[in-house]
């Protein structure tokens, strides 16, 4: 396993634009773990590219994991029925 991808504070529109890459770079099957300490805001638009890289990696064995979620951002993704 390689280390995580720490996420920022803010997961939107700018923030996910500069994280896509690295994150669809990172889906090479494996273990892809992602730190969501310093997670503070985590919109819809978020969870939809994490679903779609958790996909990408079940498609290649792989497994991804969403750890130390803050949670204000557990709270979100509830809200958006994804707990």
């Amino acid at each position: 396993m390689s280390e995580p991808i720490v996420l920022p504070a803010r997961l939107d529109g700018k923030e996910l634009n500069a994280l896509a890459p690295s994150l669809t770079a990172a889906c090479t099957g494996g273990q892809l773990q992602l730190d969501a300490s310093q997670v503070t805001h985590m919109g819809a638009l978020a969870a939809q590219i994490f679903i779609a890289a958790a996909r990408a990696q079940r498609a290649q064995g792989g497994t991804l994991e969403i750890s130390a979620i803050s949670d204000r951002a557990s709270s979100q993704l509830g809200m958006m029925g994804l707990s």
